[in-house]
């Protein structure tokens, strides 16, 4: 969104650092999407125009230059955002796909870590997941890290991220793979591979802006898995993503680091759009299942 710019410049930043840990006989391709939907913003009343943003995602996107990297800049004014730029990234030559919000920090050898831990990976249908420091229930204890499971739930977002860099960078930390007994991950810095993502778990064509696929993911996958199909999550021990918005990007409770633009910005009334996509969850969840049965998947 275009309020997050700032927070994508802290993206690439990362992503130039990780090219240098990342062997040559490994071909990435990043696409990024700049959605500027006058459905959602209403650029004539605007502080700032859309013109401002596309400089600064041009100029930014220098730092990506040593990728394969595929700019788009969404200018309709159609309902647009996650679910549309991830059905449009399909790709019948990409073996293994990682989501990245830009908010989260994650170290520069995540993701060459994911990638190599994903040649280790035996199961049909699988998913890696960084882990993450203390939130706010007892679901998410399934993929926080040792360093941190500790911290009391209503202080979760006490901590520093930049600590959590300078743990990352200072402990002699063994990098393993553990099993998780259920799923959980937020599409925040996650590798899936091919069949996992385009088969077990896909985007619905019917899909529109944004919604909880990590949700819907984690029901279809855990349901699969107990009726004998091939999943499982693994979670990588030793490397700790979380958000920067915790920490010294948080400014009186909120998240300051975005707010001064979105302070610019008329945004125009529309409905919730992960309200609307949950109202809507059964009916994805059976498509996708009697799909699934259909194709003898279950």
């Amino acid at each position: 969104m275009p309020w997050e710019i700032d927070y994508a410049m802290l993206t690439y930043i990362q992503l130039k650092k990780s090219k240098y840990y990342i062997p040559d006989d490994v071909n990435i391709t990043i696409e990024t999407d700049l959605n500027l939907s006058s459905h959602i913003v209403n650029w004539s009343k605007s502080k700032l125009p859309k013109e401002f943003f596309i400089e600064k995602y041009n100029h930014i996107s220098s730092l990506l230059k040593d990728y394969v990297h595929i700019k788009k800049i969404y200018e309709g004014e159609e309902l647009y955002g996650c679910l549309d730029s991830v059905k449009n990234s399909i790709d019948e030559k990409t073996d293994y796909y990682i989501s990245i919000c830009p908010d989260m920090y994650f170290s520069e050898h995540t993701i060459p870590y994911l990638i190599e831990s994903a040649k280790q990976i035996k199961n049909k249908y699988f998913v890696v997941t960084p882990e993450i420091s203390k939130l706010w229930d007892s679901t998410w204890d399934e993929i926080t890290s040792s360093n941190y499971i500790n911290i009391p739930y209503e202080n979760w977002d006490k901590v520093d991220v930049f600590d959590i860099r300078f743990d990352n960078k200072s402990f002699n930390q063994e990098i393993l793979l553990r099993t998780t007994q259920k799923s959980k991950w937020a599409g925040w810095c996650d590798l899936y591979n091919k069949a996992f993502y385009e088969e077990l778990c896909p985007f619905l064509d019917e899909w529109k802006g944004y919604g909880p696929w990590d949700w819907y993911s984690m029901i279809i996958s855990d349901y699969t898995k107990q009726h004998g199909v091939d999943f499982q999550q693994y979670v990588l021990q030793g490397q700790t993503i979380f958000e920067y918005s915790v920490g010294p990007l948080k400014e009186n409770g909120v998240n300051g680091f975005s707010n001064y633009y979105k302070s610019m910005l008329h945004l125009n009334d529309i409905p919730n759009q992960r309200q609307q996509f949950e109202s809507k969850l059964q009916n994805y969840l059976n498509k996708t299942l009697n799909e699934l049965t259909n194709k003898k998947i279950i």
